[in-house]
């Protein structure tokens, strides 16, 4: 019989799946500024392009995560070459 361990690569030959702790500190920071619980209830309503300036803002952190996801995406994830 062959030994399991054998027929895996070892772990410093294999690329990482995992990423930077960075990249998920600007996820959580992005997916925190995209929901408006931060603006207190009894703040005065100022409008910004027609809509409430918490709407403005959201969307502009949810613009914000999808234009770093495509970063992470085109940059950051791991070749399909080297999974092989």
């Amino acid at each position: 019989m062959t030994d399991q361990a054998s027929l895996e690569p070892d772990a410093a030959s294999r690329p990482a799946r995992h990423f930077p702790r960075w990249i998920w500190l600007v996820y959580s920071l992005l997916f925190g500024l995209s929901v408006p619980w931060y603006w207190p209830a009894d703040a005065p309503l100022q409008l910004w392009f027609g809509l409430p300036h918490w709407v403005v803002l959201s969307l502009a952190a949810t613009l914000a995560v999808a234009v770093f996801t495509a970063y992470v995406v085109l940059r950051m994830w791991p070749d399909q070459e080297l999974d092989q």
